[in-house]
């Protein structure tokens, strides 16, 4: 991902309250790729590919007691996004809760996030920040559900931090509700003030290195106001 790549905008929508829907899906089509989301890259919305290039992409709008969210359903690896990076009211200081819901019907084979023959999950969310170095390459925090690898788990690659947020099977078929203050994670996990927002938010399912099989769902995903500064107190 470069920089000059992340030029489009998400379509983004404030509550009255001052919270951000990044997605919520409700006017999606059932069946269809979800309209807002781009390739990795950002240079692209998938829906615009070719139709060989886009049956790689296994994320697919679904519908369930009258409530849509995006279904992965397969092995590829593929990830989709909401570019951020031109995306205006944006801003990890006035909003830097990130909420979220997924749910987990079918977990890869003995997938672990730290071995890189078996690193498949069957749900995850990154969060993508500045380039930086010789190669240009991301800051990423990857918050993700394990089928191995134990909660509160934390992994180091380099500039990529992986945060294990749910693990195995026993919340699986249930939407379960996220909510991480990313800019205090940045922080945390980097050492440093992270910048004023993300190049992007990524969700990746996949099963392609254990050969195996992932199925989950993406719910609603939010950037919320800090509470203090909602409040008027800082």
């Amino acid at each position: 991902m470069s920089q000059t790549q992340v030029m489009a905008q998400a379509q983004i929508r404030f509550q009255e309250n001052g919270n951000i829907i990044l997605d919520d899906f409700a006017n999606e089509t059932v069946g269809t790729v979800p309209s807002k989301w781009f390739v990795r890259d950002g240079n692209v919305k998938v829906r615009d590919l070719s139709p060989e290039k886009r049956s790689r992409y296994n994320y697919r709008i679904s519908e369930d007691e009258g409530r849509r969210f995006i279904r992965y359903s397969g092995s590829d690896a593929m990830h989709i996004g909401l570019p951020l990076y031109e995306t205006q009211g944006v801003s990890l200081k006035s909003h830097p809760i990130l909420s979220w819901e997924w749910r987990v019907h079918s977990l890869p084979k003995n997938a672990m996030e730290n071995d890189e023959n078996s690193n498949d999950a069957a749900a995850s969310i990154y969060v993508v920040y500045e380039l930086s170095g010789l190669f240009k390459t991301p800051k990423v925090i990857r918050y993700t559900w394990s089928s191995s690898l134990p909660k509160n788990t934390i992994i180091s690659k380099g500039k990529q931090k992986i945060v294990v947020l749910e693990s195995g099977s026993q919340r699986i078929r249930q939407w379960v509700k996220f909510e991480r203050n990313i800019y205090d994670d940045y922080v945390q996990l980097f050492g440093q003030e992270p910048p004023d927002k993300p190049l992007a938010i990524l969700i990746l399912s996949d099963a392609n290195n254990t050969k195996s099989f992932a199925l989950a769902d993406y719910g609603t995903l939010m950037l919320k106001r800090n509470p203090i500064t909602a409040y008027g107190s800082k």
